[in-house]
């Protein structure tokens, strides 16, 4: 498969002397059949925190492509404002808050808004400067307690924002705390809310509750939209689920490094920082170009594994900003071997499941850490 660079540059893989992320855009597509074939209905996958950290833009723009999607959801308005700028004309509904300023941009872009307080008169207000009409989507808070207007309040507000002039109500949606149980109390507070507001004649729009998790475990929860968010790049949201797998489900992101330098130490030689660690016996010590600087948990320094040569690898000693220590049996690794800390190599797999269980961070954790300044190179076809 053809590796393209995220950003607009020349630049090959095998110039690549750091750290870089490549991306299976196949993966995704694979993903989000599976997911609309599970629930069928329409689908806003979230492309937040830099698309889990696989680049916001270059996965957005593949997302566009594909039929079952219907939008876009983001964290924060600047991720909606960099999508809006490389070209992207889907629709976007930013979940996150807003300024005075940026209710202005919002609008002008044609972003869709989450909103939950008075501050949606800045929206009605730019709208009428610009001679527009602002799309939002009413946050309801049934109980997660985040953020949203309070469900025992939220008709007075509906009714509040469908008073506006230059505002249009295209969406009304909540979170589950994702807790069966009360999530079942959460969708009677979002229907009864809905219900008061079908009585008194407003139209809400689309109506959207699931995530990952409500998806896969609540089908009760699907409504007329649903957002999936860490299943889109093949992971489930949470270990049970992991296990269970009720769909189908690829990994599209690899992380990978090159071996800097390969030594051979006599036993008792030191390593690292504060001789963090000495060789057990005679012994090549590999030093792998990644750290914590670039995303990579320190937690895994002599706990976790990396593949070279399609092998396992032990992690050694401390882990720096920038290098990692390996210990190995072979005798054939050069400098420029090619390492892989996530993903396959060969008939070997180090699954991001497998490290979250031994970093202590979770699978979200582990891709949204992932620095942005790591090359990102897609794959597909």
């Amino acid at each position: 498969m053809p590796l393209t660079l995220h950003q607009n540059s020349q630049r090959k893989i095998e110039d690549i002397s750091g750290p870089w992320i490549e991306v299976d855009l196949d993966a995704i597509s694979h993903n989000i059949n599976q997911i609309s074939q599970f629930r069928r209905t329409k689908l806003m996958p979230v492309v937040k925190a830099n698309a889990y950290g696989h680049g916001a833009v270059q996965v957005a723009r593949h997302l566009e492509r594909l039929e079952a999607v219907h939008g876009l959801c983001v964290g924060v308005v600047r991720e909606a404002i960099e999508l809006r700028k490389s070209g992207l004309k889907i629709p976007l509904l930013n979940l996150g808050h807003y300024t005075q300023t940026e209710a202005k941009r919002i609008v002008a872009l044609n972003i869709s808004q989450s909103v939950f307080t008075d501050a949606v008169a800045w929206l009605n207000e730019a709208a009428g400067e610009q001679t527009h009409v602002a799309e939002v989507h009413i946050k309801i808070d049934t109980g997660l307690g985040r953020v949203g207007v309070p469900h025992h309040r939220a008709l007075r507000f509906i009714e509040q924002v469908a008073s506006l002039a230059n505002v249009r109500i295209a969406g009304v949606f909540t979170s589950l705390t994702e807790d069966l149980e009360f999530d079942k109390i959460q969708m009677k507070r979002f229907q009864t809310v809905l219900s008061q507001a079908e009585a008194r004649g407003i139209s809400v729009g689309i109506k959207h509750v699931a995530s990952s998790a409500g998806i896969l475990g609540y089908p009760e929860s699907d409504l007329d939209m649903i957002r999936p968010g860490i299943m889109v790049f093949g992971h489930y949201p949470s270990p049970a689920e992991w296990k269970l797998k009720r769909i189908d489900l690829k990994p599209a992101l690899t992380l990978k490094t090159r071996v800097v330098y390969a030594k051979k130490l006599t036993r008792g030689d030191p390593i690292a920082y504060h001789q963090v660690y000495r060789a057990r016996r005679d012994e090549t010590i590999i030093t792998g170009g990644i750290g914590y600087s670039d995303g990579y948990p320190t937690s895994l320094a002599g706990r976790g594994e990396c593949l070279i040569k399609g092998t396992r690898h032990p992690l050694i000693a401390s882990l720096t900003a920038n290098h990692i220590y390996v210990r190995s049996s072979r005798d054939d690794i050069e400098p420029g071997e090619e390492i892989v800390l996530y993903g396959k190599q060969g008939k070997e797999e180090i699954t991001l499941e497998d490290i979250a269980q031994l970093s202590g961070h979770s699978v979200y954790e582990l891709l949204t850490m992932l620095s942005p300044f790591l090359p990102r190179f897609c794959s597909s076809g």
